[in-house]
């Protein structure tokens, strides 16, 4: 007869129940260290593309948080408001602070930043050793650069 005996497969599925225990622990590491670079970049693209809607339109645009705290997700507005560009909605399990507790961050028509120069963190909502969390930094000309590491 072909096939396999009961101990065989008691056996594979004992090896491959203990491989998966041992490789969870870095693989929610990885996925949280995925989460958020994503964010991250989400983020930079926001405002660069507040930035180049302002100068495109030649009129202030602004990215605005849609809750309490940026982690809620944000909003790209044109025209006072009235015009939504971008619309993103919250990550889970990601932070994102900010060092001048600013609750949105305007443009002007020629692309500088009229908000003072701001540090973003995205991190980890919950600590979590061997993830790095990332620092975007917003200067006066308003063109946002990112690192990694904290600010």
């Amino acid at each position: 007869m072909r096939g396999f005996t009961l101990i065989e497969l008691v056996f594979t599925i004992t090896l491959v129940a203990l491989l998966a225990t041992l490789a969870a622990p870095s693989f929610r590491e990885f996925i949280m260290s995925q989460r958020v670079r994503n964010a991250s970049f989400d983020f930079i693209t926001a405002l660069t593309l507040a930035r180049s809607e302002a100068i495109t339109r030649n009129a202030s645009v602004d990215l605005v948080r849609t809750s309490s705290d940026w982690n809620g997700g944000w909003t790209v507005a044109a025209d006072a408001g009235v015009t939504t560009l971008l619309n993103q909605q919250a990550m889970s399990g990601v932070s994102i602070t900010n060092s001048a507790s600013l609750a949105k961050v305007s443009y002007s028509s020629d692309g500088r930043s009229t908000t003072a120069s701001t540090q973003f963190t995205v991190g980890p909502a919950t600590s979590m050793p061997g993830v790095t969390p990332r620092c975007i930094s917003l200067g006066l000309g308003g063109v946002p650069s990112s690192k990694i590491g904290a600010c």
